[in-house]
């Protein structure tokens, strides 16, 4: 009975566990991300909430910077589409990391790629 009791605590969270602590919500993601980089630090993805930080902000500054010298419209106007893509970008990069938070990470049989991929063939 103690033997069994001890092997269902050591296999009980095994294969299928997903820790609580990584569970994101997806819909808080997205409204996170309203302000570029939050949700991907909510999702504790930190280089990646940085890179979206600073592109968006250079993005910005170089828009708002052509917008008030009047010239080169041109290129004022890809600053405002790359503001905007970037804005759409991160929010959905943020929502859909929140649902592959329970996604289960697959770890390689082998610690180099090509010998993992020679045995999937």
């Amino acid at each position: 009975m103690v033997l069994f009791l001890v092997l269902s605590i050591i296999t009980a969270q095994g294969e299928g566990y997903i820790d609580s602590t990584k569970i994101r919500n997806p819909k808080l993601a997205w409204k996170l991300s309203v302000i570029p980089g939050m949700g991907q630090l909510y999702n504790g993805k930190y280089l990646k909430a940085a890179a979206f930080m600073g592109t968006e902000y250079f993005a910005v500054t170089n828009f708002i910077e052509l917008r008030d010298s009047g010239s080169q419209i041109g290129l004022r106007n890809t600053y405002a589409w790359w503001v905007f893509g970037l804005f759409v970008w991160n929010m959905l990069d943020a929502y859909v990391d929140a649902h592959l938070s329970t996604f289960p990470v697959k770890k390689l049989q082998s610690p180099t790629v090509l010998d993992s991929l020679k045995t999937l063939e």
